[in-house]
């Protein structure tokens, strides 16, 4: 009987429980395809760590690179793959891996998808998040969506070069603005024809907001949460990107979230979300008010980038 995929399913942990329980009291094994459709509510981890050891099947069956086309690292990081997290213990005591790297975990993780990746999202707790965006784009040609952390100005500079590995690309997150953004949207328009999202957050400059508005006029959707946007910036990302249906610009430094001509202008975008946003004059009579409800560090960083 076909699996609804819209009911409620049980937490993969115990939905591995209960496949164990029905692979253990059936008299033939499952077929292949069908332990690739119950074991895509799987994590990484048990992809990664359980399943292939149960059987030869089982094997086979978490190796299927259509279970590796999603590969999200960021959720739950903290406590995922941290060295002395169950994952590491999983891999020290069934495969005597005694050092455990994310990075290691991420290439096994890329090497199983065998090219098909088409979701990567990585987490700022790589040592050197350079070398695996390389590898990266020499193994996932496919993908679809790319989440970033913060990069150092080095690297930064070598993210244009990457984006035309990545034809099919089309959702792109940075956690900073990268100071190569211009080359970098240019590179998106030349290379990446069905781009349509950007989230990233920074100090937008005038060559950023020309930028999106020359390279990447047909976005369909932008956030830019907790940036420094001034509003001439923001009138003129919102004059050049004409098939905005979503834009996000909450928490900003830079103009007034009630400010009539940012409404107006906003108006024909479906959802549009300026809330909490504030003119560096007005942050600046909360700080001398002795307020500081509104900003903390991540604020200070943009009103100096």
């Amino acid at each position: 009987m076909p699996i609804d995929s819209t009911a409620a399913l049980p937490r993969p942990s115990l939905w591995f429980q209960l496949v164990g329980t029905l692979a253990s009291s059936t008299a033939q094994p499952m077929e292949t395809d069908c332990l690739v459709h119950v074991f895509a509510r799987l994590d990484l981890e048990d992809l990664a760590a359980s399943a292939p050891l149960v059987c030869r099947g089982w094997r086979r069956a978490a190796a299927d690179p259509s279970l590796w086309r999603a590969l999200d690292l960021r959720r739950d990081h903290l406590a995922r793959f941290m060295p002395w997290g169950p994952l590491a213990a999983a891999f020290a005591r069934r495969y005597a891996v005694h050092r455990f790297s994310l990075a290691g975990f991420l290439r096994l993780c890329v090497s199983r998808a065998r090219g098909s990746a088409e979701d990567v999202e990585l987490p700022p707790l790589l040592a050197d998040p350079a070398d695996e965006i390389v590898h990266i784009s020499l193994h996932c040609p496919r993908l679809r969506r790319l989440a970033l952390p913060q990069l150092t100005a080095g690297d930064e500079a070598r993210l244009p070069d990457l984006i035309p590995r990545w034809p099919l690309l089309e959702h792109l997150e940075l956690d900073t603005k990268p100071s190569s953004f211009p080359a970098l949207a240019a590179q998106l328009a030349l290379h990446c024809p069905g781009f349509a999202s950007l989230k990233t957050s920074g100090a937008v400059k005038p060559e950023d907001a020309a930028a999106l508005a020359r390279s990447l006029p047909a976005l369909h959707s932008l956030c830019l949460d907790r940036s420094y946007l001034p509003r001439e910036q923001l009138l003129a990302i919102l004059a050049g990107c004409r098939d905005l249906r979503e834009f996000c610009a909450r928490g900003c430094v830079g103009f007034d979230d009630k400010d009539e001509e940012v409404l107006r202008r906003g108006a024909r975008i479906k959802r549009f979300d300026v809330g909490g946003s504030k003119l560096v004059d007005d942050l600046e009579d909360e700080f001398a008010a002795g307020g500081g409800g509104f900003c903390d560090s991540s604020d200070v960083d943009v009103i100096v980038m």
